[in-house]
Parts: C-alpha cells; sequence; structure tokens
C-alpha cells in the first residue's frame, strides 16, 4: 500500500465503522409512540408490582398445568383475578386512558376464566391456550402503553 493510499483506507474504514453503527443503533434510538400513562411514584409502583404478579402467575400456572396440580393453577389464578381487580384504588383508575381500562379488566377475567377451568374440567390443554391468549392481551398492552412518573402536579 503506498503512502498516499493509507489515508484514503483509513477514510473508508472510518465511513463503513460509522454506517455500521448507525445501521445498528437506529432501532434503540427510534421514537416511543406508545401512548404515555402519567402517574405519581407510588401509583407507578403500585401498576408495574401488578404487572409483575401477572407475569409470576402466568409462570406459576404454566408450570402446574405441565404437572397437571390443578389446585395451584386455581390458587394462582384467583390471587390476580377479580379481586385484585377490586382492589386499584379509584384514584389510580382515575388516571388510567379508557383502553387501558379495557385491557386491564380482561387480563383479570382471563385469569379467573382460568381459574374456574382449573376448578371444574382442569384440562391442562384449555388452561394452556387460555393463558397463551392472555399473554397476548398483555403484549398488545405494553405496546399501546408506557408508564410515565409525573414529578408535575398539573400534569395529568
Amino acid at each position: 500500500m503506498t503512502l498516499t493510499a493509507y489515508p484514503i483506507q483509513l477514510f473508508f474504514n472510518r465511513l463503513t465503522l460509522g454506517v455500521l453503527f448507525t445501521i445498528i443503533t437506529l432501532p434503540a434510538m427510534s421514537a416511543d409512540n406508545r401512548t404515555a400513562i402519567w402517574l405519581d411514584k407510588e401509583e407507578k409502583s403500585l401498576l408495574l408490582s401488578e404487572m409483575r404478579q401477572f407475569l409470576v402467575a402466568s409462570q406459576k400456572i404454566l408450570a402446574a398445568s405441565l404437572n397437571n396440580d390443578m389446585e395451584t393453577v386455581k390458587i394462582t389464578a384467583r390471587q390476580v383475578g377479580i379481586q385484585q381487580m377490586n382492589s386499584t384504588p379509584t384514584s389510580l383508575r382515575k388516571k388510567l386512558p379508557k383502553g387501558f381500562k379495557t385491557l386491564g379488566p380482561k387480563i383479570h377475567r382471563g385469569f379467573e376464566d382460568i381459574a374456574y377451568e382449573a376448578e371444574t374440567m382442569g384440562d391442562s390443554t384449555v388452561i394452556l391456550e387460555r393463558l397463551a391468549t392472555l399473554q397476548q392481551t398483555c403484549i398488545s398492552c405494553h405496546a399501546t402503553y408506557q408508564i410515565k412518573l409525573s414529578t408535575d402536579p398539573a400534569l395529568p
């Protein structure tokens, strides 16, 4: 390689690295177009805790179904069913958008349906199908909404 070709080669190497870096990081830098739900610290903590409980319950139901342990399925599903939904504070409910208020009860009722199936027929296949459908609701919600921390009392 000649001395004059080196700066050109260096330029193209850096250009290639720059293009690759841009291509790799561009998706991560894209805008988050999900609807923001503005909550205070306690409300956000409560809502995220509830979502984690859904995830834990889903895993327990999956494992119990595979072991044909319908009692565990029933108990676990009921813990995050309608009873949990009814314990949501009114102040939090008022801040939730209409679409979110549709998806939330759908999740709780879905867990109730799983508990009912475990209690009555005890069909693992049906329970797993219902759990899979329920997970689609979770995915839809997470794709549509994001929780933002409101430090400004004037925000919704």
